[in-house]
């Protein structure tokens, strides 16, 4: 059933079982999954199912460091979407930023949950294993494709092997043909049920407790038009990105100082992006005129490949997870006579002769504590505190980027896999832009002294709110979070499937 905050009249108060603050990927997923396992719940969105420009402004950010990009209708991102939401990074949309998201699905390895040494802060509470299930649930129900199938596909573990022998390795995504939207993917089944209500034009504004202040007792909402309402619930979760998460904890600090889930201070802390590079171009060399099929982009859906050093090299030479991605630049006319002129070898994939690749390289920074969100003292339209956001880069992010990069460009080569060129703007960490994969602000731990939710995502300090975004990894290898966060949403929602029927079920036994 869908609502907007508007049509509640004089009510004053909504309750439900279960309240889900966001609609994206994590909180379509979470919302769905619950509705459809018989319990009731609320979707609360700050947009609407038309995208609003002044609703879209209450994302507006203070920046005390690098900048990410921002709203702008001749950016070079998203150059397919309306010129509406080109450039931004996060939606206040029915559907959440799924709206604008490019559908690159690609699982973490087990390697990526691991602590390692040489990184500060690395590490997560909970295996490649946990998630495992949940990554094949997702793969077979939204249908692309058997990931662990495709990394033993002969033609890709042949070059898998030829590549090793120069320290490198490589690793499969997948790449819709048309994006994953959550409002066109759960929009029927979330406008039919009986048991989900999503509520649109309602901003989440603070969270309330009750009088042990250990459990959420209200979402208070309200919208621009100024209808404020109460939405309460048994179980609470935010699944509004690792920014407006961190926010609404920031901001919910008038029965806990310095907000919920802050005992230690550590809400907002360790915020990290992808940093990324566009501007190189690979020459094509022997090996990768041999495997050109396995570097094709199109036609999609499709798996694509990546590139990065090798875990021993990382290890050696202490250095992040940075990975660097091939895209086909088809030849002209022109370059097909330059090339026969100067008999440079053809290079040819399934779509046509290759004349050289874009490169993107893409990078992993370290959780470091004063790379943050805070409150700022400029207020948005509704009077909440915007996000004062502090994203820095460490001396290890510059020496490892720099580093990983010079050693990719010597293995390329010598492997046979091609030639850079990265002319007058070689990759810089300052004048590379976001990926728009915020992480981190709520990262998970074993305890509240190193993080802020639990291997559950629960919110320590709390018995009932849980956090379901990006903003819980501890770390961020280089790839996109979406599949993850989705494998995550999937296991909270089993997991408070079960709470809530356990909990269900000692209430009547008490009766």
């Amino acid at each position: 059933m869908f609502t907007d905050i508007l049509d509640m009249g004089e009510q004053a108060t909504l309750r439900r079982q279960v309240v889900v603050v966001g609609s994206g990927i994590a909180g379509a997923e979470v919302s769905t999954y619950l509705a459809r396992h018989g319990l009731e719940v609320v979707l609360v969105e700050s947009g609407r199912e038309q995208f609003d420009p002044a609703i879209q402004a209450l994302n507006d950010v203070v920046f005390l460091g690098k900048r990410h990009r921002e709203l702008n209708p001749n950016s070079y991102y998203h150059r397919y979407l309306p010129p509406a939401l080109r450039g931004v990074s996060r939606v206040r949309q029915f559907g959440g930023t799924s709206n604008v998201w490019t559908g690159k699905w690609k699982y973490l390895q087990p390697s990526d949950f691991e602590g390692r040494e040489w990184v500060p802060n690395s590490g997560w509470p909970i295996t490649f294993e946990d998630l495992l299930e949940h990554y094949r649930s997702a793969a077979k129900d939204y249908g692309f494709g058997d990931l662990e199938a495709e990394a033993i596909r002969p033609e890709i573990m042949a070059f898998r092997s030829k590549i090793a022998a120069a320290g490198l390795k490589v690793s499969s995504f997948y790449w819709e043909q048309t994006p994953t939207r959550t409002a066109k993917r759960f929009g029927k089944e979330m406008r039919q049920s009986k048991n989900l209500q999503v509520l649109m034009g309602a901003t989440a504004t603070e969270l309330l407790l009750d009088e042990s202040k250990q459990h959420v007792s209200a979402v208070a909402c309200r919208s621009l038009e100024g209808k404020e309402l109460m939405v309460e619930g048994e179980t609470v979760v935010l699944a509004m990105g690792a920014l407006e998460s961190a926010r609404l904890l920031l901001a919910s600090d008038r029965q806990l100082p310095g907000g919920i889930g802050n005992e230690h201070d550590l809400v907002g802390r360790f915020y990290t992006d992808h940093p990324k590079h566009h501007t190189g171009t690979l020459r094509p060399g022997a090996l990768t005129r041999k495997y050109a099929r396995e570097l094709q982009y199109a036609p999609k859906p499709r798996f694509c490949t990546c590139f990065a050093l090798d875990d021993q090299t990382q290890e050696a030479e202490e250095l992040l997870e940075h990975v660097l991605y091939l895209k086909p630049i088809y030849e002209t006319r022109l370059g097909s006579l330059r090339r026969i002129l100067t008999l440079r070898p053809t290079c040819q994939d399934g779509n046509g002769i290759v004349d050289s690749y874009r490169v993107k390289f893409v990078v992993e920074q370290v959780p470091h504590k004063d790379s943050r969100i805070t409150l700022s003292s400029e207020y948005d339209s509704l009077g909440k505190r915007r996000i004062a956001l502090d994203w820095r880069f460490t001396e290890q992010d510059k020496r490892s980027m720099a580093k990983t990069l010079q050693l990719l460009t010597k293995r390329f080569e010598q492997s046979g896999l091609g030639t850079f060129n990265f002319g007058d703007d070689p990759p810089t960490l300052e004048t590379m832009t976001d990926a728009a994969h915020q992480m981190g602000t709520t990262r998970m731990a074993n305890c509240p002294e190193a993080g802020v939710v639990d291997t559950n995502c629960r919110v320590f300090g709390t018995d009932n709110l849980y956090i379901a975004s990006s903003a819980v990894f501890p770390t961020g290898p280089s790839y996109s979070p979406t599949f993850t966060i989705l494998a995550l949403a999937r296991r909270l929602g089993e997991h408070l499937r079960q709470t809530i029927s356990l909990q269900s079920v000692a209430n009547v036994a008490v009766r």
